[in-house]
This record gives C-alpha cells, sequence and structure tokens, in this order.
C-alpha cells in the first residue's frame, strides 16, 4: 500500500460526519485521493506539480461541426498547466484574501480542465504573487471561487506548523 492509499483508508476510518475540503501537497494530486475523497462526497484541495498536463471538456475547443461516426470525444485540447501564466490578457488581478497581504495584487487565471487520470472534472487556478512566485491550485470542488481555493490552501502551512509544535 502507498502512503496515499493509507491516507485514504486513514479518512475513511476517522469517520467525520460533516463535508470537508482535504487540503494536501502536490503529492496527494491523484486518482486514488481524489476518488476516494469525493467518494465521501468531500473535496479535495491540492497543489500540483507545474508539469502537469490537463484536458478541456470535449466541444470547448472546436466550433459546432457535424457529428462525426464513432465514439463521441471524451477530451479536449490537451494543455499544459505551465502555459496558463502565459497567456497575461486572460489573466485576473485581486488583492491577496491572506492575512498581513492587504498591498498585495494577485495575478491568476481559473479554468474548469478534466485531469484524466482521475476523469474528472477539477478547477485549476494558476496563482502568480509578486514575492512568493507562481503556484498551480487545483479543487475539485468546482463552485468554489479563485479566492476562496488561494485562502483555503494558505490555511495548509498553518496546520503543518501547528502540528510540528505539539
Amino acid at each position: 500500500r502507498t502512503l496515499i492509499d493509507k491516507m485514504v483508508e486513514l479518512l475513511n476510518s476517522i469517520a467525520v460526519t460533516c463535508p470537508y475540503y482535504f487540503l494536501a501537497d502536490a503529492y496527494y494530486a491523484s486518482k486514488t485521493m481524489i476518488h476516494g475523497v469525493l467518494k465521501e462526497e468531500n473535496h479535495l484541495i491540492s497543489r500540483v506539480r507545474s508539469n502537469a498536463v490537463a484536458y478541456k471538456l470535449a466541444g470547448t475547443h472546436e466550433k459546432t461541426k457535424k457529428r462525426r461516426r464513432g465514439r463521441p470525444k471524451k477530451y479536449g485540447r490537451k494543455i499544459k498547466l505551465k502555459t496558463l501564466w502565459k497567456q497575461n490578457e486572460l489573466m485576473q488581478q485581486a488583492t491577496s484574501p491572506l492575512k498581513g497581504e492587504e498591498n498585495i495584487l494577485l495575478r491568476f487565471r481559473v479554468c474548469d480542465l478534466i485531469w484524466k487520470r482521475a476523469g474528472v472534472v477539477v478547477r485549476v487556478v494558476a496563482v502568480s504573487h509578486p514575492i512568493k512566485g507562481n503556484i498551480l491550485l487545483m479543487s475539485t470542488d468546482l463552485t468554489l471561487s479563485a479566492m476562496d481555493i488561494i485562502e483555503l490552501y494558505s490555511l495548509r502551512y498553518k496546520i503543518e506548523l501547528s502540528f510540528k509544535q505539539a
């Protein structure tokens, strides 16, 4: 069993009755973790490696064409996630939602893409922080805004620090 299998088993064994967000590092952005969390109707918020790829939803990049023979496409065009920062005209700006960073302007881009390994649609947020650099975040909850995802992921550091102190 891998660490991911053990983590899913641990989450299921503690039997939390209310829905929760599991905040994790890039290691846990995998099929096993996503399905394990979604099976219990919870959600995963994770960092994603910069060399990761995802796919657009089928039919979102093509103009309406006549239907061809065979099975309809399941995946659209492949996207290298590190290219999300390169298209400046598609980036949005907002002040940082984090405490102590009231005057810092974040640039971000939000895309709903298919995470092929898990076969589910996820919300990917490419964040460019002027001091801390670039980060890719992923959420299985498509109702969360980009600022909510950024703010929730920032709590991960505080949680780990409190475990270290304990």
